[in-house]
């Protein structure tokens, strides 16, 4: 796991009041995790959100921005009874992005998957795409970022 520093202050916050439970889950975002993943055109999705999203590969520059274009969710979206204060709303996108990368590592084990986590105050989104050679869609140094970043990879980061 790598994050920014603003990111990494947040978490330390969200481990200390245990926000990050996957038992805390959402069921809508269960769902989503539940439905599985369908491959296509070389990419990964998740099967509950290709076929809601009118785009096509040749709308992107490469595979990864199509990847995570299509594999993009906004937590409050799935949240029930009006949504969370912000830190839990970040705790369960933090809780997602794990139960997500278990997931994707369980059954895609040899294709090397990055999940990103952002944080703006008010908006916490998760997207997922494999690592490609010669594509990015994040810059490597997540200190970088102005935004509260975190990306967690199914396989271990290189150093």
């Amino acid at each position: 796991m790598k994050a920014s520093p603003q990111m990494e202050t947040l978490c330390e916050e969200i481990r200390n009041e245990n926000l990050d439970d996957p038992k805390a889950l959402p069921q809508k975002l269960l769902t989503l995790l539940s439905a599985g993943f369908v491959e296509e055109e070389q990419c990964v999705f998740l099967s509950v959100k290709k076929p809601t999203v009118p785009v096509h590969r040749r709308d992107f520059r490469d595979c990864t921005d199509y990847e995570c274009y299509v594999n993009h969710i906004h937590i409050e979206d799935y949240l029930e009874n009006g949504g969370l204060p912000p830190l839990e709303m970040l705790g369960r996108g933090i809780a997602f992005a794990r139960e997500l990368k278990d997931r994707l590592a369980r059954l895609h084990g040899a294709k090397h998957f990055r999940i990103i986590v952002a944080f703006n105050g008010f908006s916490c989104t998760v997207r997922f795409h494999s690592v490609r050679p010669d594509e990015e869609w994040l810059d490597k140094d997540v200190n970088a970022n102005e935004k509260a970043v975190v990306v967690f990879e199914t396989q271990e980061l290189e150093p």
